[in-house]
């Protein structure tokens, strides 16, 4: 039996009583943040200039709260210094500064937002200000999850009609109401990506994750900039299934699991995090280039661990996990930490702190830990904030993070 009811990506047991209790937040540091440099100063540009990651700590600072079930946060690259909170319930919120400014699209009349589902996902394409189009994911009254389209009168415009949604693409999802994914982000290349969660329940009943008939348990990838046929986007023609007759065009990555937040670096390196099931949560560093038609082995495997082998297929390669939390019921030399319900994050790519350039950033909803990684470092010492949902970037690349209790938080870092 799974330890669903300890995850936010597994039930809604936790969710609901994140919320109701108001679980307290811990401030990851009493240690004063590092210098922030002054808006405008140059972005340092590679990682070797930066400390170690074992010397820095990561420091979030509270913003605001009152938000509803709040699972991300985002900016729509305009130039503007707007914040976009995405509630659960299907509202999206905008923020500047430390003041709720407005709900700038409220759809919570078509989202079905019970236990893992809702209003998942939003991603900008380049261009917004022109265009004014942006995209969102939820979860609907039959399970599926949804890609939609809106369009806003302006790009500052304080409220978008949901008169203005056109559906894009539809994962079915029946059955169970966890392992929906639904984050989505645009790739430097343009197109846009949508992590799929198995279907839920636990251990991939279907079978959806190493089924490439089937659009469950993937990585998608699209392009929405123009319908081709009967569909409101195309199929890349670099996609590995592009041209089968056999398995789905749109698949870019199969065997996750539940690939709740992911993020593209500024150079296209993919940071994919994927919730583990009873043992391993993982997160997997695919280098651009190196991303096309790779497989992460669930249900064959579970982190590096096997986990079902009776989906293993002699012949197959499985892509392992660049770093792994444990559970703690199963410890182990091969994590970097404990955690249970892994929160990806977001390379910092900023300027107010340039020591910290390259760190990548992310937490465990269940434990209330979090790191900062870079490959072929030791990590930062685990630093805490409560039932930490997602992670975003404002429009100068400096980094948030939102809680399930409301809270929305601007992440700092300090000398270790």
């Amino acid at each position: 039996m799974t330890t669903h009811a300890n995850r936010i990506v597994r039930t809604a047991t936790v969710l609901a009583a994140s919320a109701a209790l108001g679980l307290g937040l811990v401030q990851a540091s009493s240690a004063a943040p590092l210098p922030e440099r002054a808006t405008g100063a140059p972005a340092v540009a590679t990682a070797p200039t930066a400390v170690p990651a074992q010397n820095l700590r990561v420091v979030p600072r509270r913003v605001l709260g009152g938000l509803v079930a709040p699972v991300l946060v985002t900016s729509a690259r305009d130039g503007s210094s707007r914040l976009y909170v995405v509630e659960k319930a299907g509202r999206i919120r905008t923020v500047s500064g430390s003041t709720v400014t407005g709900t700038w699209l409220d759809i919570r009349g078509i989202v079905a937002d019970s236990g893992e589902q809702g209003l998942l996902g939003l991603a900008f394409p380049a261009g917004f200000q022109t265009s004014r189009y942006f995209y969102v994911t939820y979860t609907r009254s039959d399970g599926a999850l949804v890609l939609a389209r809106f369009r806003a009168p302006s790009a500052t415009s304080a409220r978008v009609s949901a008169s203005t949604r056109q559906t894009i693409l539809v994962v079915p999802h029946p059955t169970y109401q966890n392992h929906n994914g639904g984050n989505i982000a645009f790739g430097p290349d343009g197109y846009l990506y949508l992590g799929t969660g198995d279907g839920g329940g636990g251990g991939d009943p279907f079978a959806n994750a190493q089924n490439r008939t089937r659009l469950g348990g993937k990585m998608l990838r699209i392009d929405v900039r123009k319908a081709c046929g009967t569909r409101a986007y195309c199929i890349p023609p670099t996609n590995p299934y592009a041209s089968s007759t056999t398995f789905r065009k749109e698949i870019w990555l199969t065997g996750l699991r539940n690939p709740w937040r992911w993020s593209f670096d500024t150079n296209g390196d993919l940071y994919l995090a994927d919730v583990g099931q009873d043992r391993r949560e993982e997160m997997t560093l695919l280098r651009a280039g190196q991303q096309s038609g790779r497989n992460l082995g669930w249900s064959c495997r579970e982190g590096s661990l096997i986990y079902n082998a009776s989906r293993c297929r002699t012949g197959t390669t499985y892509r392992a996990p660049s770093l792994q939390l444990c559970h703690p019921s199963v410890p182990s030399t091969q994590c970097m930490g404990l955690g249970e319900s892994i929160t990806g994050g977001f390379v910092y790519r900023g300027t107010a702190y340039p020591d910290a350039a390259g760190l990548y950033v992310f937490a465990d909803f269940v434990t209330g830990k979090m790191w900062g990684w870079r490959p072929s470092q030791a990590p930062t010492a685990a630093s805490n904030l409560a039932r930490v949902t997602g992670f975003g970037l404002s429009d100068s690349r400096e980094l948030f993070a939102v809680t399930i209790d409301g809270g929305l938080y601007r992440i700092r870092f300090a000398a270790a």
